[in-house]
């Protein structure tokens, strides 16, 4: 799907509890594949897309900002409407630069699916986009009274902005259960970390950080309703050593960031490793 800063494609595992006859799946994950495939082309271009575009998306799907990715993979799949409709979940990995550093991450992000003439086709839907500091739905309109009583600053320079939404974010509680997990260097292992979301509203989680040899993570949700939990599985085998030629040996100490939007909260969790 495309998306501002966090579009990302996924590993193709079907929730089920209702099975997808195979053939409608088979399709769906074709489609899926040939629309983010044009994603990891340096010469991606709009048109290559607009195929695999439902047509009352066709004119978002042009406006919408779009980036490359080095790779994506499926997550779940969740059928609806008899198997017409799906939410697939895309992992995409992406190199970013933060704080002068290159950093590989990969972020997952819900993509919709409906069959339109007989082809499985992407769609926005209008509820998608965050209308509210924590995507809520349209508020109702103020009354007269209410906006009257609106503060208005007088200081709108970007510091006083940065400033004043920063202690917003410092009333949104949530976070996570631990800051640090340690797994012994030559025994195979597992940890889990616990993200609370104290906020009303629904915010989206990734992990990133370096890869590192034998280790894989995830999450059991992306998306988190307000006040609820996700789980985040750290699961480390040394004898693996499938992955990324350039991971990181499982030595010392390593740091994940647990990153909550749209806020773009970031909460460190350090994976120690320890020979013994």
């Amino acid at each position: 799907m495309i998306s501002r800063s966090s579009l990302l494609f996924l590993p193709l595992l079907l929730s089920a509890q209702e099975q997808a006859p195979p053939d409608v799946d088979q399709e769906l994950r074709a489609r899926v594949t040939a629309f983010y495939q044009n994603f990891l082309e340096t010469s991606f271009t709009p048109r290559k897309g607009e195929p695999f575009v439902a047509e009352d998306t066709k004119d978002y799907y042009y406006n919408a900002a779009k980036e490359t990715y080095i790779s994506y993979r499926f997550g779940t799949i969740t059928y609806s409407d008899n198997f017409t409709k799906a939410l697939v979940v895309v992992i995409g990995k992406q190199e970013r630069h933060m704080a002068g550093q290159s950093m590989i991450t990969e972020f997952p992000q819900d993509t919709r699916w409906k069959v339109e003439n007989g082809k499985w086709c992407w769609y926005h839907h209008a509820e998608d986009e965050c209308l509210t500091p924590m995507c809520g739905k349209t508020p109702p309109p103020a009354t007269a009274e209410e906006r009257a009583a609106v503060f208005k600053p007088k200081d709108t320079s970007p510091a006083a902005v940065r400033s004043a939404g920063l202690a917003v974010l410092r009333d949104q509680a949530m976070g996570v259960d631990k800051a640090t997990v340690t797994m012994s260097a030559d025994q195979p292992g597992s940890a889990q970390v616990v993200f609370t979301n104290g906020a009303d509203g629904e915010v989206v989680i990734g992990v990133d950080g370096p890869p590192v040899k034998g280790l894989k993570r995830s999450f059991d949700r992306t998306v988190v309703p307000g006040h609820g939990k996700a789980v985040l599985s750290l699961e480390f085998d040394p004898s693996d050593q499938s992955g990324d030629k350039d991971a990181w040996d499982p030595k010392g100490s390593i740091q994940l960031r647990v990153v909550a939007d749209p806020f773009n909260r970031i909460f460190p969790v350090t994976v120690q490793f320890v020979a013994k």
